[in-house]
């Protein structure tokens, strides 16, 4: 049970990286310009294996950055 939930978790930590990173792109795009970005080429572009392995680090280490402050502002903000 362990093992799934460790996938789980970091399947939702992976994809809530791309979500921020989406929010991001479209914020940027916005208030410059600049192309749009679909969701679907953030969470799992194509291309080369390198290139997915890095993207999904990518969104991995966001969402983990993005919740560990999430977690430190609900403890601030609670006591």
């Amino acid at each position: 049970m362990d093992f799934l939930q460790i996938i789980v978790g970091r399947v939702l930590l992976e994809y809530l990286g791309a979500f921020v990173r989406y929010l991001y792109l479209s914020l940027r795009c916005l208030l410059n310009d600049d192309d749009f970005t679909t969701f679907s080429s953030i969470w799992s572009p194509t291309g080369s294996n390198k290139k997915k392995e890095g993207n999904s680090s990518l969104n991995h280490m966001i969402g983990v950055i993005f919740f560990g402050t999430l977690i430190i502002l609900l403890i601030i903000f609670n006591t």
